[in-house]
């Protein structure tokens, strides 16, 4: 069994998807361990990510990346081509987004939990997700959308993208939590 982190952001809770979200999460069998809702602080917020140099230019990669495919101009809509620039503007605010309302984090357990909420969430930007996951079904939001009015894509799910990045997520928010799994009747389908 594998657990992952999920959580939804402020625009997720905002439009009342937490429903949806959920039910699409049961829907496939995972299950859900534990959930809280909260409004985080900045350093909260800037201790979910790990922030280091690698990471910050990792996400001005994936938007150098998005934008080479939307055909659109970086340097021209952002000032810049140089990856830890754009990893530096996108990391601001995100920071600032998550801060706009609360948020619900939770924990989901399942075989290959991590990789099947990653499926059903979605590319990490809206546009380029396949049709049928959460992104593409409830967003078109785009890197180029999003610097045109000044603000981070609104990616309101977020998903751990490995393993070990649950494990810590997990570790993170639910430090004091002793997560117990429990049974259910759809289990007995699939896991015996």
């Amino acid at each position: 069994m594998e657990r992952t982190l999920i959580i939804l952001k402020p625009d997720a809770v905002k439009r009342g998807l937490i429903g949806e979200i959920i039910n699409t999460f049961e829907s496939v069998g995972l299950k859900l361990m534990v959930a809280k809702m909260l409004r985080p602080s900045k350093d909260v917020i800037e201790k979910h990510y790990p922030g280091t140099a690698e990471w910050v230019k990792e996400m001005g990669e994936k938007t150098l990346a998005s934008f080479k495919q939307s055909g659109k101009n970086v340097r021209e809509i952002l000032g810049t081509e140089d990856a830890a620039q754009l990893g530096s503007f996108v990391y601001e605010r995100l920071i600032k987004y998550w801060m706009e309302g609360p948020i619900v984090v939770m924990v989901w357990e399942g075989p290959d939990a991590v990789i099947i909420a990653r499926k059903l969430r979605g590319h990490t930007i809206p546009l380029l997700s396949q049709t049928g996951t959460l992104h593409s079904n409830y967003s078109f939001d785009s890197s180029t959308l999003s610097s045109s009015l000044d603000r981070v894509v609104k990616t309101f799910i977020h998903a751990s993208g490995s393993v070990e990045e649950a494990k810590r997520e997990i570790n993170y928010w639910f430090k004091d939590e002793k997560l117990k799994s429990y049974e259910r009747d759809i289990d007995e389908l699939y896991l015996k």
